[in-house]
């Protein structure tokens, strides 16, 4: 089942928005993305890109509408982590499912 997750990220560098689980692999279906400041944000599995880099300006976004085959996916036992350039106030709302290995 799908699940909707909201975060509001602040801080420049790493913030992990679904904790890693032993074989799970979460595939985001839909983002949308605010900053209110210049910012590039990106989504990573752990430590490794799965998405482009979006260089948003201030109070810029970037929205993935919903894809049934999911725009990216973390590795097997790997966390969900939003990354960003700039410590600013930023918004992320997101919908994904979680897959078993």
């Amino acid at each position: 089942s799908h699940i909707n997750l909201a975060a509001n990220p602040s801080s420049s560098g790493d913030t992990t928005l679904v904790a890693a689980s032993t074989d799970a692999i979460y595939r985001v279906l839909s983002v949308a993305v605010v900053t209110t400041t210049a910012n590039a944000v990106k989504f990573k599995s752990g430590s490794t890109d799965i998405s482009a880099t979006f260089p948003l300006g201030a109070n810029g976004g970037v929205v993935l509408p919903f894809n049934e085959h999911g725009w990216f996916e973390t590795a097997a036992g790997q966390a969900l982590v939003v990354n960003m350039s700039a410590a600013s106030a930023t918004g992320v709302q997101i919908q994904y499912i979680k897959l078993a290995n």
